[in-house]
Parts: C-alpha cells; structure tokens; sequence
C-alpha cells in the first residue's frame, strides 16, 4: 500500500507549518525543540530561535518576501527578487537547524553549553555551513521551485564568513582522515545541539588521530575551544576579510593538533601549539561593523518576554539566543 504525497504549501502559512518538520527530516534529526510559534519582528535580526522554541522572523526582509513569492506564484522574476525569495527561506532553514537535536537533546543543556568557549561559533558555523549545503533540496521538497521558477539558479552569499570557512575547513579534514563522505561530519554535528556538538568534535578529532588518554583529549578540546573562540575577534570585518583569518585560524588549529599529535611526551602544556592571541576588538567600529552589531531587540506585533542585552541577543532570563543578523546595505528589490 503506498502512501499519497503531502500537498506542497501554496501560502505563506502553509509554508511556515510545512517547514520545520520538512527541515528535520532533511537533517535526519530525531527531534525539533520548535514548539510551532512565529512571531514577526522588525529589528537587524532576520531570524532568531529562542530557547523557548519560539521562532523569530523579521517581517521586511524575511516574511514580506514569502508572501509577495505566493502571491506571485508561477510567474517570472528578475533575479534580484529571486535572491530575495532565496535568502528568506535560507534564513528559515537556518533557524529551523538551531532547533534540531538528538531524542534526549533538552534545551536547558544546550542553552548552558552554547555559553561555553568555542561553542557558539561551532554551533553557528556548523548550522550556517549545512543550511547553505541544503538549500536547493529544502526548497524542492517544499515545491517552492515550482513557484518561482528560477530561484534555484541564483545564489545568495550566506552569512556568518567569520565562522563557516573555520568549520567547514575542520569539517573536511575529519571527513579525509576518517574515509567518510563529503559532509558526513558536517551533518552530524548538524544533529546535535550545543551541548552535543563539542564532544562529537573532539571524539571524531582524536579518534581520527588516534590519540585516545584522557590528559590529551583535554588538551584537544581546549585547543579546538581556544581556536574557535578567537573567530568572534573577526565577526564583524568585511565578509572577505573575516573569511580569511576564519580559514588562517582553522589552518593553524589542525597544524597545532597534528604538532600534539606526534608529541611522545604529554607531561605538560604544548605551548608551541599555541594559536596567536586575539586582535582587539576595534573600540570605533565602521558604519558596516554597526549594522552588524545586532543590538537591537526585535519589534515585535505581539508582547513579548524576549530582551537582548546590548552584545547579545539574550532571553528573559539574561542567557544568549540563536540569532541570524542583517548584513549593511539596502535589501534586494522587486517585492
């Protein structure tokens, strides 16, 4: 007996409904901590996923655009809207993986575990790299191409450029040293939530290394933490720029553990595997790096217990949240 296929969504309610279980099954996950509400906001935030389960969506950049895609359906588009249309269901993939986790994931562990050294540039990274891997695919089980024809021939540039080279340049070396399909390590730590991603990272890592006492895990895993916190010093330079020290840091970081990993004595600390300290955060920023800063709270239709502090966008409760930000710049025409 076969099973009749699920109608694909001709409106923007349909879509958003549609979307969350559509992304779970995509990753392969076993559970979505997304309790089913959105709420529009307006703020440099495009999309934010809330520790509650709640899920957040600017309503200019991220639903306007969903709506002018249905109500437009089957006709041409110029690219520049096509983008548009792209970057808005990028945005929702994005936030749908924040969510995603294994069947005993809770939010509360993750939530105290994305606060931890290296893990909310690990967390971001990985779930920026895998949305833009899986785009196209997200986008042709929800039959979105068949409604705007076209959108699956242009390309939008992701975000995160401080994060996503870093982790998918880590990524790619496990998956070599481990035999395993491209993006195999990828869609794994994709999974997880914060609390499982660091120890599958350094399990693969040393595993693949062979390094397997507990005093040189350690040292692994303070070494990875170390490396990836040091992205944050670049977050806010131009995408090119960030993504260059992203791919200069994750270089350095694999050299170190490679150095670890011929070390015959692991008695005391491998400061030649240091990585450089940190640039300073620069106390002046550029009119780019202030339209990246994020520190508006969301605007939103309905009340709302959320606030963000003037870093970070934090819950009620003062801890950090999932959030995707706004680039400067005007936003695409054509809606």
């Amino acid at each position: 007996m076969t099973t009749a296929l699920a109608a694909h969504p001709t409106s923007v309610p349909e879509l958003l409904a549609a979307s969350g279980d559509t992304a779970r099954e995509l990753a392969g996950a076993d559970r979505s901590a997304w309790n089913g509400h959105i709420i529009e906001s307006s703020s440099a935030m495009l999309g934010l996923a809330h520790w509650d389960g709640t899920l957040y969506l600017d309503r200019e950049s991220i639903v306007d655009p969903l709506r002018h895609l249905y109500e437009h359906a089957g006709e041409g588009r110029p690219t520049p809207t096509l983008v548009a249309y792209r970057e808005s269901l990028a945005t929702l993939l994005h936030e749908h993986a924040h969510f995603l986790g294994p069947e005993d994931a809770t939010q509360e562990a993750a939530r105290e575990a994305f606060t931890k050294p290296g893990s909310r540039q690990l967390e971001e990274g990985v779930t920026e790299a895998w949305a833009q891997d899986h785009l196209d695919d997200f986008i042709h089980r929800l039959g979105i191409d068949k409604v705007a024809p076209g959108i699956d021939s242009v390309r939008s540039t992701g975000y995160y450029a401080a994060f996503v080279p870093a982790v998918r340049k880590i990524t790619t070396d496990l998956d070599l040293r481990k035999n395993l399909s491209p993006g195999a390590t990828l869609a794994l730590l994709n999974r997880q939530t914060a609390a499982g991603q660091f120890p599958l990272l350094v399990d693969h890592t040393c595993s693949s290394h062979d390094l397997r006492d507990t005093e040189t895990r350690s040292r692994i895993e303070s070494m990875l933490r170390s490396g990836l916190a040091q992205l944050e010093t670049h977050e806010l330079d131009p995408p090119a720029t960030a993504a260059k020290h992203s791919l200069g840091t994750a270089t350095q970081l694999l050299a170190a553990i490679d150095r670890e990993t011929h070390t015959t004595e692991c008695t005391s600390r491998s400061d030649d595997c240091a990585l450089p300290p940190p640039t300073p955060i620069r106390s002046a920023p550029s009119p780019h790096q202030s339209a990246l800063s994020g520190i508006a709270t969301p605007t939103l239709r309905h009340p709302a217990t959320t606030h963000t502090s003037p870093a970070r966008p934090r819950d009620a409760h003062g801890h950090l949240v999932h959030e995707r930000r706004s680039p400067s710049g005007p936003r695409p025409p054509g809606y």
